[in-house]
């Protein structure tokens, strides 16, 4: 049994995921395949016998869902630390006790 993690850039939502495992767990040789959209991968275990490493990705290119690298946005020239977060300190607001009673089970009309 082997096992092949990919990089997905393309799948990015559930419904990639799902379109993903369809287009996947069909094939010969293929036992498990476990995708993520927040990470962007797909690994999957499958039988080098039956199947191979380049038929997989061959399947997921064809589809739309080519294996690659992620794109990371870098730091723009003008973003600097705003100075305001520095004096300004945590943040504490109070609850108007009116609110209370008028919330959940105690709401008065």
């Amino acid at each position: 049994m082997d096992k092949i993690t990919l990089t997905i850039p393309a799948m990015y939502a559930d419904h990639h995921v799902i379109a993903v495992k369809r287009l996947l767990s069909p094939i010969s040789g293929v036992e498990n395949v476990f995708a993520s959209s927040a990470f962007k991968e797909v690994t999957i275990e499958f039988d080098a016998s039956k199947t191979s490493r380049d038929a997989l990705v061959k399947a997921l290119s064809d589809a739309g869902y080519a294996p690659g690298e992620l794109d990371y946005l870098a730091q723009t020239p003008y973003a600097k630390p705003d100075p305001a977060w520095e004096y300004l300190g945590v943040r504490e607001t109070e609850t108007n006790p009116v609110d209370l009673q008028l919330s959940g089970e105690f709401r008065k009309y």
